[in-house]
C-alpha cells in the first residue's frame, strides 16, 4: 500500500508538472502572438462601388491574391473618394502602423503648407539662412545646400541613420563629409530629410509635427497618430510616423483631389503638382527599388513617381512595404501596411499585384 501510494503521488507530481509547463507554453504563445496576431481570412467584400464598368470579379481575384501574402498587415482602397475595401490581417481600424519613410512625404506636404503661407520664399533658399552652418565641418560647401536639394535627395548628405541615437543629431549629420557637391547627383538619405526637419522648425518656429497637426491632420480628422522625435525633441524627418490605415487613405485622398479636402484647399494644387513631378529618373523593379513596378521610375519632392498605362502614379513608400499609392486621374488611393521583416520577393509581389493588376482594373474618373 505504501509503494502504491508513493507511485500515485509521483504520478500526481508528474501530471502537475506537465500541466504547469503547458500553461507556461500557452502564456508564451499568447505573449508572442499579441504583437502581430493574424485575424482570420474572410471573403472579399466590396462596398460603395457606383461605376458599373469596374470589373468587380477581377478586382476580387487580385485582392484575394494580395491578402494571402505572408507579410501583409492591412490594405485599404479608396475610389472616387469612397472607401470601397479594407482588410486587417493584423490589427484593426484603431491600430497605428509604423509607416517609416512615408513620413518623408508628409514632410513634403508640410513644406507645401509653408510655401502656401509664404513662410519661405524659394525652394532655392540655402540652409545657411536657417542654420548656423559655421558650427559644422566644411561650412563653405554645406552652405550651398538648398531646400530644393533636400526635398529632391540631391544634398550629398550621407544616409547615416545613426543620427537618431546621438545627443546632437544635426551636428552629427552636418559634421560628416558630403558624398558630392550639392545638386550634382542623387542619393537617398534619411539624414538629409532630418536636416530638412530642422530647417522647417527654423522657418515656422514649430516642429513639423506641431505644424502638420494644426494645418493638416486636424482638418483631415487625423487624431490617432504618433511621430517619433530625436534627442532634442525634433520630429524625425527620416521616419517615425505611425498612422492608422484609414488615415493613410485620407492623406492619399487629399493628394488625389489636388490638395483639397471636402470644401477646403489645404495644400495648393500647384504644390501637389510640383512635388510629384519627376526630378530624377531611374530604372526600378529590382533590388532596393522592388517596391516599384519594373519600369522607368522617378523621384519628386519626397514622392516616388511611375507611369502606369500612360498615367502618372505617385507613391509614399516606407521600409518593409508601407505604401500610399495615388492615381489622381482615377481618384484611386491604395494604402498598405506590412511587417518590417518582409522580404524582397514579398515587395516585388506587392508591386506586381498593385501596379500591374489592381490599378489597371479601375476606370478613369471623368469629371
Amino acid at each position: 500500500m505504501i509503494r502504491l501510494s508513493t507511485k500515485i503521488n509521483a504520478l500526481k507530481n508528474i501530471l502537475a508538472t506537465i500541466i504547469f509547463l503547458l500553461f507556461l507554453s500557452s502564456c508564451e504563445d499568447k505573449e508572442v502572438a499579441s504583437a502581430d496576431t493574424k485575424n482570420p481570412l474572410h471573403e472579399i467584400s466590396l462596398r460603395n462601388i457606383i461605376d458599373s464598368t469596374l470589373d468587380v470579379n477581377l478586382l476580387k481575384e487580385s485582392l484575394d491574391e494580395l491578402i494571402e501574402l505572408n507579410y501583409l498587415r492591412a490594405v485599404a482602397i479608396s475610389y472616387n473618394d469612397q472607401l470601397i475595401f479594407d482588410y486587417f490581417k493584423i490589427g484593426n481600424e484603431e491600430q497605428r502602423y509604423p509607416v517609416y519613410s512615408v513620413t518623408k512625404s508628409v514632410l513634403s506636404a508640410a513644406f507645401g503648407l509653408a510655401f502656401d503661407q509664404n513662410l519661405i520664399d524659394s525652394e532655392d533658399t540655402t540652409i545657411d539662412s536657417f542654420l548656423n552652418i559655421f558650427n559644422y565641418n566644411d561650412p563653405e560647401i554645406k552652405k550651398t545646400i538648398s531646400v530644393k536639394h533636400l526635398l529632391s535627395m540631391q544634398s550629398g548628405i550621407r544616409d547615416d541613420t545613426n543620427y537618431i541615437r546621438r545627443a546632437e543629431p544635426i551636428k552629427y549629420i552636418l559634421d560628416q563629409d558630403l558624398l558630392y557637391a550639392p545638386g550634382k547627383f542623387w542619393n537617398y538619405s534619411s539624414a538629409g530629410t532630418h536636416i530638412l526637419s530642422a530647417v522647417f522648425e527654423k522657418i515656422t518656429n514649430k516642429t513639423p509635427e506641431v505644424f502638420v497637426n494644426e494645418h493638416l491632420f486636424e482638418p483631415l480628422g487625423i487624431e490617432n497618430y504618433y511621430w517619433e522625435v530625436d534627442a532634442n525633441g525634433l520630429s524625425n524627418g527620416g521616419w517615425g510616423l505611425h498612422l492608422t490605415l484609414h488615415d493613410m487613405i485620407k492623406l492619399g485622398r487629399l493628394y488625389s483631389n489636388d490638395g483639397k479636402w471636402e470644401s477646403r484647399q489645404l495644400i495648393s494644387s500647384s504644390w501637389v503638382d510640383r512635388s510629384t513631378l519627376k526630378n530624377q529618373f531611374f530604372s526600378s523593379g529590382s533590388g532596393s527599388w522592388a517596391y516599384l513596378p519594373n519600369n522607368e521610375s522617378g523621384y519628386g519632392y519626397l514622392w516616388w513617381i511611375n507611369n502606369i498605362n500612360d498615367s502618372k502614379v505617385f507613391s509614399a513608400l516606407g521600409y518593409g512595404g508601407q505604401y500610399i499609392i495615388i492615381d489622381k486621374h482615377k481618384k484611386l488611393v491604395i494604402a498598405i501596411a506590412s511587417k518590417e521583416s518582409s522580404t524582397n520577393s514579398y515587395r516585388k509581389k506587392i508591386s506586381s499585384i498593385v501596379f500591374e493588376d489592381i490599378i489597371s482594373i479601375f476606370p478613369q474618373i471623368n469629371e
